[in-house]
């Protein structure tokens, strides 16, 4: 139990680096990664190569976690990416962390955690057959494209991060499920496995969410794109799980009110993290926080660690 603990924190340790070197290269690629263009300039600098190796670090992690520890335990141990996160974060950009992301940090802890454990499902559990991964992967590719495309268009620098954080944390969620479906596959198959619709459809969502969070840290602080990303990825992977894979909602009515309550408290708090520090006043949605990105410019050589 407590080495499967150790590799969860090692993972939150490892998701929270590959965070805060994703907002930083966001301060360096300003412009939204909606054109061939600015995905060349993102692919061809450093910090992007960087993330995607602590992003595989958190993985394995994930996955040595699972298998000495229930995953009762290690999901609310998600909420230590906010905890490492945001002074990891403020440090870097040369500041000190506000009072309102504190609060904001410790209202999105106490009520995702109090989600996740509510959260649970029971039931055997087991993967995806083929038409059901299909469904997925299709349905969850249309999915983010279309999320990504009208947060292209939303006029908010706040709510386009909302948007675009939540699907990132969709397509954690998801392909957490296709990727169990494809070891497993590929454990009984063989190579064979290798052409089942799960396993083609985890790289194309796993890069999919990796560039919707990329393009969520442009123009905001750490602390509100890493809470909601948190918050959605445990969601979508056990409504996957409870939909085609053979879970049940364990929860009750009480859970249920109880996870609701918490998901305001969330949502309240993440509103806090996006505070600028600087004046107090809501600062992505109406172009602040201009203190923290030009420290977050000038800091930009110290790298992530």
């Amino acid at each position: 139990m407590w080495l499967g603990i150790g590799f969860a924190v090692l993972s939150c340790a490892a998701y929270t680096a590959a965070a805060v070197a994703q907002r930083r290269l966001a301060v360096r690629v300003t412009a939204p990664l909606t054109g061939l263009r600015q995905v060349v300039d993102l692919l061809r600098h450093p910090l992007w190569w960087v993330s995607l190796v602590f992003n595989g670090g958190r993985a394995g992690f994930q996955v040595a976690a699972v298998g000495f520890a229930p995953l009762t335990v290690i999901q609310p141990l998600g909420v230590l990416v906010l905890v490492f996160g945001v002074p990891w974060s403020a440090r870097l950009g040369g500041r000190r962390v506000s009072r309102a992301e504190w609060r904001g940090a410790a209202f999105t802890v106490v009520a995702l955690g109090t989600l996740l454990s509510v959260s649970v499902t029971s039931g055997p559990g087991g993967v995806l057959d083929r038409p059901d991964s299909v469904l997925v992967g299709v349905g969850t590719t249309v999915l983010l494209a279309v999320t990504a495309w009208i947060a292209g268009r939303v006029p908010s620098t706040a709510w386009r991060s909302y948007l675009l954080s939540g699907a990132a944390g969709v397509a954690f969620g998801v392909s957490s499920a296709t990727v169990k479906t494809s070891v497993s596959v590929l454990a009984a198959t063989g190579s064979a496995g290798l052409t089942h619709p799960a396993t083609l459809a985890t790289p194309v969502i796993a890069i999919l969410g990796l560039f919707l969070a990329q393009a969520a840290y442009q123009g905001v602080d750490l602390g509100a794109p890493l809470g909601i990303t948190t918050l959605t990825n445990p969601v979508a992977a056990s409504v996957i799980g409870v939909a085609f894979m053979g879970e049940s909602y364990a929860g009750g009515w009480a859970g249920g009110a109880v996870a609701l309550a918490s998901a305001l408290l969330a949502a309240h708090g993440i509103r806090l993290l996006t505070v600028a520090p600087d004046t107090g006043s809501p600062g992505p949605a109406d172009g602040g926080s201009r203190t923290s990105r030009r420290a977050d410019e000038e800091d930009l050589g110290s790298g992530v660690g």
